[in-house]
């Protein structure tokens, strides 16, 4: 199962606390039922991946300081492994305040994608039939095995914190939390050294904790059917810090996952009658999408050079990219940078070349291979859905800040 991608800060905050929730849910005052636990994640992991012809997975994210929203994900992805196909439902909103609404379909020879944003349909056909867009088991990936051994170390320290019950039907209930008091010193230690930096004032609308900074509380429950598999799993931690002024900020993420629909769950490949669409073709589901329209990206395209200067950023000049020949197989074109008076001195390595860039023969490649005039290496990503070229040459950029996304200049 691959969830969409979150910025570091979240993901890694994120992981971290359900590992803290899911460590204080293990029955650890009888191993028996830490086992348990972890073999009911187990089971599911391996039933979703290679037994269960359907189901739909549901996961939710919410994070609050002092009781006010700061960002909400949800995300539901059903699975058809009798198909090969895949539907995925995302809806939330970021850290800035923007909605995100999305859709994404995927089967052994389309991908399909929509947005609340931008209600054009963007489609991938590929011309070979692609594996099964199937759930993947994070227990058989690589260190695996590690992680699962420094989890039995930390959950080695925590006792007596959690009831299991065992129901009428063979079902199993699990419920417990923990206090700061009863968190051990080094975890919360690492806690508030890895808080800190990831709450260090570079994301909008986060607080920017600098001391006192620990875990305040960690709860949850989860519940496991009679055949063993993980129904859904709720977890909770509360974390506290001062940020410069002294002001006290909780910091609270709450997360939910669910299990449901197995062998009942139905795909639902859209329907484009009528839409606003967009097709691409590809090789294969690695190689990405040939561009449809590759004309359209003939002419120029620009970013900001940048400096760091009294504390802020200040624009010296521009990159530009002056591309005049484009075809899914070659690209030709012209680098060059342009400096704004008085900042002459930023452009003592001031650039100007004429480059060629070809699609490599190894068909899981997306990018070109760039090569100038002198013999330099580098690579170009056309992205058409972003009306964007990612554009990079290994060389160095000295004290410049370098942006590798270059947009339409269209002034």
């Amino acid at each position: 199962m691959k969830f969409k991608k979150k910025t570091a800060m979240l993901v890694s905050f994120t992981l971290g606390t359900l590992l803290v929730a899911s460590t204080a849910l293990a029955d650890i005052a009888n191993k028996s039922g830490y086992d348990q636990l972890k073999d009911a994640l187990k089971v599911t992991a391996e039933l979703n991946s290679e037994k269960f012809d359907s189901f739909t997975l549901d996961f939710s994210m919410a994070m609050k300081d002092n009781g006010k929203t700061l960002m909400t994900s949800n995300e539901m992805k059903k699975y058809d492994r009798s198909k090969g196909a895949s539907e995925t439902i995302s809806s939330g909103e970021s850290l800035n305040g923007n909605k995100n609404n999305s859709n994404y379909y995927s089967d052994k020879k389309t991908m399909i994608r929509v947005s609340e944003s931008d209600p054009t349909y963007y489609v991938t056909e590929f011309t070979k039939e692609r594996t099964e867009d199937s759930f993947d088991n994070p227990f058989k990936e690589d260190g695996a095995d590690d992680i699962e051994k420094i989890a039995d170390a930390i959950v080695g320290s925590l006792k007596d914190h959690v009831v299991v019950t065992e129901n009428p039907d063979g079902s199993k209930g699990f419920e417990g939390s923990l206090t700061e008091v009863q968190i051990p010193s080094l975890v919360n230690a690492v806690a508030s050294y890895s808080l800190k930096q990831e709450f260090n004032g570079n994301q909008d609308n986060m607080p920017h904790l600098t001391k006192d900074v620990f875990i305040k509380e960690v709860k949850g429950t989860a519940k496991v059917n009679k055949d063993g598999v993980m129904e859904n799993i709720l977890g909770t931690a509360v974390l506290s810090g001062k940020d410069k002024q002294g002001s006290v900020h909780e910091v609270t993420v709450e997360i939910l996952a669910k299990l449901s629909g197995i062998n009942s769950t139905t795909v639902t490949k859209p329907d484009l009658t009528g839409k606003k669409v967009i097709t691409n073709v590809a090789n294969n589901e690695n190689s990405g999408p040939e561009i449809s329209n590759p004309e359209i990206f003939v002419g120029k395209f620009s970013n900001d050079i940048l400096i760091e200067k009294d504390n802020k950023f200040v624009k010296v000049g521009e990159r530009m990219i002056d591309i005049t020949k484009f075809d899914n197989k070659m690209i030709a074109g012209r680098y060059y940078e342009v400096y704004k008076p008085g900042f002459e001195e930023y452009a003592t390595t001031q650039r100007d070349f004429n480059f060629t860039a070809t699609k490599p023969e190894d068909e899981n490649r997306s990018d070109f291979e760039i090569t100038t005039e002198s013999g330099s290496k580098g690579n170009l990503y056309p992205d058409q859905y972003a009306g964007k070229i990612n554009f990079n040459i290994n060389t160095s950029m000295g004290r410049l800040q370098f942006d590798s996304n270059f947009s339409p200049d269209l002034d």
